[in-house]
Parts: structure tokens; C-alpha cells; sequence
């Protein structure tokens, strides 16, 4: 029993000599950590006048050639879209050509050779306002949206949930996000 009592003595010495030297060693560090933040003061203190001013110009300089970069990449993006969004009267122009291709070919027989050429030619129009940019707006079974979508008829329809687009009348398109032309559409009651 001696034994555990003086192996339990000696083990409280020895982690209160740890803990003691811990302390010690933490005193020391902060000790360091306190001289070298004054070292850092007493060199800016001790900094040449033309040295401060010159830190301050560079980083003016820096702050400026941040402020160019944002400059152009803002104008490239302008001029991007300013081409892009320049074309839309044209488009609008085009739309209805499109819409009335669509309209003749839903009464028309598509495996007539004639009308085969007309599907083509709508579908080269259709490729050529993809590669400016536009799109259709999806809206048949979608949320009515009325930033897309402009409603002209509503209908009660069973089964189907209120504000849901049933039919599409004319096809709605834009380009990149900004709305060119709505749907115009009927929706559910």
C-alpha cells in the first residue's frame, strides 16, 4: 500500500513539474511574440520617409492596375452584349416568319418534297437566330411566369393545378436572359 501511495506522490510531483514547465515555456513564447511585435513597430518607426511613401505608391499602383483589369473586362462584356443585343429588332422582324412557318406546316403534308424544302429553310432560320444567341421559351406544362409568359386565356381544366400553362399560342424567345418576346399563353384556373 506504501507503494501505490508513494508511485501516486511521485506521479502528482512529476505532472506538477510538467505543468510547471508548461507554464514556463508558454511565458517564454509570449515573452517572444511580445518583443518581435515591438521589433515590427520599432522598424516602421525607424522606416526611411521616402520608404513609407514609396510602399504607399506601390500600393496605389496595384489598387490601379486592379481597378484597370475590372475596367476592361467590364467594356469587353458591353461590347459583348451591346452586338449581341443590337441585332434584336432584326430578330423580332424574323420571329414571325418563323411562327408562320410552323403555323402552315401543321396543315400541310411533311412528306411532300416541297414542303420538306420549306422545313429546311425554316430550320437553317431557326439555326441562324440559335447562333445569335436566341432562345425559346419553354411553356407548355411549366409555372406561369408572368416575367415570360403573358397570359391570355385562363380555363379550368380538372386534374390540372392552378397556374400551370396548358397551351402555347405563340412561342415566347430571348436572348441570353432579357426577354425579347413573351409566350403568349393560356392558363389553368
Amino acid at each position: 500500500m506504501e507503494n501505490k501511495d508513494e508511485k501516486i506522490k511521485e506521479e502528482k510531483i512529476e505532472e506538477k513539474e510538467v505543468v510547471e514547465e508548461t507554464e514556463k515555456v508558454e511565458e517564454q513564447v509570449q515573452e517572444k511574440q511580445e518583443d518581435i511585435q515591438e521589433e515590427k513597430v520599432e522598424e516602421k518607426q525607424e522606416k526611411n520617409p521616402l520608404e513609407v511613401e514609396n510602399e504607399e505608391l506601390k500600393n496605389q499602383l496595384l489598387r490601379l492596375k486592379a481597378d484597370f483589369v475590372n475596367f476592361k473586362n467590364r467594356t469587353e462584356r458591353e461590347k459583348s452584349n451591346a452586338l449581341i443585343f443590337a441585332n434584336e429588332s432584326l430578330i423580332l422582324k424574323l420571329l414571325p416568319v418563323v411562327d408562320n412557318f410552323e403555323r402552315a406546316f401543321g396543315h400541310l403534308d411533311k412528306e411532300d418534297e416541297v414542303v420538306k424544302g420549306f422545313v429546311m429553310i425554316k430550320d437553317l432560320l431557326v439555326n441562324v437566330l440559335k447562333g445569335e444567341q436566341v432562345e425559346e421559351i419553354l411553356s407548355d406544362g411549366e409555372v406561369f411566369d408572368p416575367n415570360i409568359h403573358n397570359a391570355i386565356m385562363m380555363e379550368e381544366k380538372e386534374g390540372v393545378e392552378s397556374g400551370i400553362v396548358l397551351e402555347t399560342f405563340e412561342k415566347g424567345y430571348k436572348i441570353k436572359e432579357k426577354v425579347i418576346r413573351p409566350s403568349m399563353v393560356k392558363v389553368s384556373q
